[in-house]
């Protein structure tokens, strides 16, 4: 297989710190502690005090004018007049991730190596949300981890995706990430290193004291042939943004995001990326061979 369509260059994709991740994350989070009624009640109390101050006339023109502005940005932005900043980030066509080997050399093949997926959630069930006892405490240990594991070249981190688990409730809702590793054994190393002791020590002598915090995780283990993926004009999101912040793959002497031309060849299908011809529903393959409708 012809993986030499790598695509974009490591250099053309805008990256994402893990500060600036935080900080999304951080402001979801504090939207979804409260529900549309009680953001409204702020807004309405917000609104009240002004009016206490100023005539009732220039009151509402602050309000008025921004939704005058976010919604003449928006029509302007549906009629292609103004730059749609949703978009930045899309890369268009089909591509698949295919991570290489630790050395950073280029897979040959589809699903070459295998993958260990440990998803890791937590939620606050206290009145006060995410700003209830200790729930910062889980914050911190898990993002020293993150840290931690992608400092180390030699952990067998290819990152991590998160997600606000937003259909269990209208609020305080569980924050899932998943994180990607090379190995099970890399995932149990990263289970009994220091820092994860100290967190679950931590956690042992504060569940008594400490009920409404939850937290969980699954694991899998996906050897070769035995994992794939697919996305169209879409983001980089899971194991596709996962491997940005691992060593690329690397062709000719350059690096490589380990995103690859998937519109045609064997990663075309699902057959293809996970190396199984002979795997049929019976009504033959839903995806097909197309024309790349972007330089790779």
């Amino acid at each position: 297989m012809d993986f030499q369509h790598f695509a974009p260059r490591i250099d053309k994709i805008p990256k994402r710190s893990r500060k600036d991740t935080v900080k999304i994350m951080y402001w979801n989070m504090i939207r979804d502690c409260f529900t549309i009624s009680t953001w409204l009640a702020i807004g309405a109390v917000i609104q009240g005090l002004l009016v206490v101050f100023v005539r009732p006339t220039y009151a509402v023109a602050p309000a008025a004018l921004i939704l005058l502005y976010k919604l003449s940005r928006t029509i302007l932005q549906s009629f292609g007049l103004l730059h749609n900043p949703y978009m930045d980030d899309v890369i268009m066509g089909k591509f698949s991730a295919q991570h290489g080997d630790a050395a950073g050399n280029a897979p040959t093949e589809g699903a070459q190596n295998q993958i260990a997926v440990i998803k890791l959630a937590s939620r606050s069930n206290h009145p006060m949300g995410i700003f209830g006892p200790g729930y910062k405490q889980i914050g911190d240990f898990f993002s020293a981890m993150i840290e931690n594991l992608t400092e180390d070249e030699d952990s067998g981190f290819l990152g991590s995706s998160s997600y606000l688990c937003n259909g269990e409730r209208l609020t305080a809702n569980s924050i899932a990430t998943c994180c990607y590793f090379r190995t099970v054994e890399d995932v149990h190393r990263f289970a009994h290193s220091p820092l994860h002791r100290e967190a679950w020590d931590w956690w042992n002598n504060i569940t008594a004291s400490h009920p409404h915090l939850s937290i969980m995780h699954e694991m899998y283990n996906a050897p070769a042939k035995g994992w794939e993926n697919i996305y169209v004009n879409n983001h980089r999101t899971g194991i596709a943004v996962a491997a940005n912040i691992y060593k690329p793959v690397i062709i000719n002497g350059k690096e490589y995001q380990p995103i690859t031309n998937a519109a045609r060849g064997p990663l075309a299908t699902q057959k293809g990326r996970l190396r199984q011809p002979k795997l049929s529903a019976g009504k033959g393959d839903l995806e097909k061979q197309e024309s790349a409708n972007v330089e790779y």
